[in-house]
């Protein structure tokens, strides 16, 4: 689909950094990588000699913040890739991008392309394209959404040298300048989510660049990948935060359906649940000591919510990162409470959650049946009490 190869490389340092390593195993390691395999695991040099991790979950760069996503102009892929940078062309197959931290060209595949934010997006604005007003609505058409806020639906059919070739619909062919959108949005029916059979990996990159990829090899101080949209990228230690294996070792909540959901309003309707979004459709976002971080996969919760999950006795242990949303939790109380087969672990500082840095859980779920999470009314009520459950997975 997409023939180029992609470097995100500027420079990269005289020896590798150190990595948080997390897999199907006890505890966790912490060194410098020596190798690194989706299906094999990961080697680390630690003080006492290499060692194994099996079964890779994920990386973590020690004292780095999750970074928030693109806040400036950037692509969102089918697959949820988010790259910042700029379009410089295209044609009726293709668009041309450059990524913002790299002198590479992209090319990337039309039906691979969910949207292209050319300016800024409004704070407002939600995560995910299929939310956007702007481009909703039947039937579905590609839409270019202008800088003065107009909105025009129908076909895009190409690029010009700074612009796209555009019919609207119910109008004539014209030639519309990137300079006068503010985003292109492509029409849901014909982007095409093209996720792999096997394990990939979601990369965070210190820019905010979301990338899943697949095929990782450790080369020098880089990364060496298959991109899941398509091409080759190689992405140096140094600009990496984060890596996420995906359909590997570690199954997601928010990638499950649950079991049985109960919802309860304070005064009035409950909150449903959200799958890697907050209840109000917006970013998981939570507190640490590096600051405030961005996850990408979690649940969005609210007061009371009841999710029960089936285990089927598959599963060694569950984690997630657990608080309230630091955007709209600042002053917020929540209980919130795990079960396991239906026994209440002792978790303390979870019955009286309140804002500041998220609570890390790990819990034992071998040989168990189900795992319950439970929010319930703080003291104020659910005023508040947006919970947030970064990286909630069940591991092997």
């Amino acid at each position: 689909m997409l023939p180029l190869v992609l470097s995100l490389a500027l420079s990269a340092p005289p020896e590798p950094l150190a990595f948080t390593v997390v897999g199907t195993g006890e505890g966790t390691l912490t060194g410098k990588l020596r190798t690194v395999s989706l299906t094999l695991g990961v080697e680390v040099a630690t003080t006492n000699g290499p060692q194994t991790v099996p079964g890779l979950v994920a990386l973590r760069k020690p004292d780095t913040a999750l970074p928030p996503f693109p806040t400036g102009a950037h692509i969102i892929t089918a697959v949820g890739d988010r790259v910042p940078g700029t379009v410089t062309g295209g044609d009726a197959k293709a668009l041309f991008f450059a990524h913002a931290t790299s002198d590479e060209k992209w090319s990337v595949a039309l039906d691979a392309v969910a949207a292209v934010w050319l300016k800024p997006p409004a704070a407002d604005t939600p995560p995910d394209p299929t939310k956007y007003t702007w481009l909703a609505g039947t039937p579905t058409r590609d839409a270019l959404l202008y800088r003065n806020g107009d909105t025009v639906r129908g076909t895009l059919t190409g690029f010009t040298a700074t612009g796209v070739k555009f019919i609207p619909d119910g109008g004539t062919a014209r030639d519309v300048p990137l300079t006068d959108l503010a985003a292109i949005g492509f029409n849901p029916r014909f982007v095409r989510p093209r996720k792999p059979k096997g394990p990939y990996a979601n990369l965070v990159l210190a820019d905010g660049t979301r990338l899943n990829v697949s095929e990782i090899a450790l080369k020098g101080n880089a990364l060496v990948c298959k991109a899941v949209c398509g091409p080759a990228v190689e992405v140096p230690l140094t600009k990496l935060v984060a890596l996420n294996v995906l359909q590997g070792s570690a199954v997601y909540l928010s990638d499950l359906k649950p079991k049985k959901t109960e919802t309860t309003g304070f005064l009035g309707d409950g909150w449903a649940w959200a799958a890697d979004r907050t209840v109000r459709g917006t970013p998981l976002l939570l507190q640490s000591n590096d600051g405030e971080e961005t996850f990408d996969k979690g649940l969005g919760t609210h007061p009371k919510t009841v999710l029960t999950y089936d285990l089927a006795g598959k599963y060694s242990r569950f984690e997630a990162v657990v608080g309230l949303d630091a955007a709209t939790g600042k002053r917020g109380r929540a209980d919130v409470r795990i079960r396991v087969d239906g026994k209440e672990l002792p978790l303390p500082e979870l019955k009286t959650l309140a804002a500041g840095n998220a609570i890390p859980v790990q819990v034992d779920v071998r040989g168990a049946k189900e795992l319950t999470l439970v929010i319930d009314f703080g003291p104020a009520g659910d005023v508040q009490a947006d919970v947030n459950w970064g990286s909630a997975r069940l591991v092997e």
